[in-house]
């Protein structure tokens, strides 16, 4: 394969940060708080943008950027239109992959998980909270 650019040798090395388990706190929403206040400390443009996995009918995954509007020990939170391809992939198969890349800490964060509806006066207040363009 004739590549413009020898991926091969494009390789950063990551020295900054380290991770031990014995520096994390034990309760991972916890650490998440602290890796995102860091985040924002440092000043990552989008800092609340994830990767969203989901899972067609046919098996395929797919996966989009979506923005984290939330979390807590209840789980974390994005909205989307149902009707959307990712709302039917939802609602047929709830489950879901998060990935969280910040370069600039060396770090990312992985998820797993089952996603649910937020009740439909969250999701009504969010709606309202965006601008007109994008309630359309």
């Amino acid at each position: 394969m004739n590549l413009p650019h020898d991926l091969v040798a494009l390789r950063e090395e990551y020295f900054t940060h380290g991770l031990r388990r014995i520096d994390l706190d034990p309760d991972p929403i916890k650490e998440f708080g602290i890796w995102f206040t860091a985040a924002v400390e440092v000043g990552i443009n989008e800092m609340n943008a994830i990767a969203l996995a989901t899972v067609a009918e046919n098996g395929q995954p797919t996966t989009r950027m979506v923005l984290l509007k939330g979390y807590d020990h209840a789980g974390f939170v994005f909205y989307t239109n149902y009707q959307s391809e990712k709302g039917r992939h939802l609602e047929k198969n709830p489950r879901v992959g998060l990935v969280i890349h910040w370069k600039e800490l060396e770090r990312q964060i992985r998820i797993d998980g089952i996603a649910e509806k937020v009740s439909r006066e969250e999701s009504t207040r969010y709606f309202h909270s965006r601008p007109i363009g994008s309630q359309l």
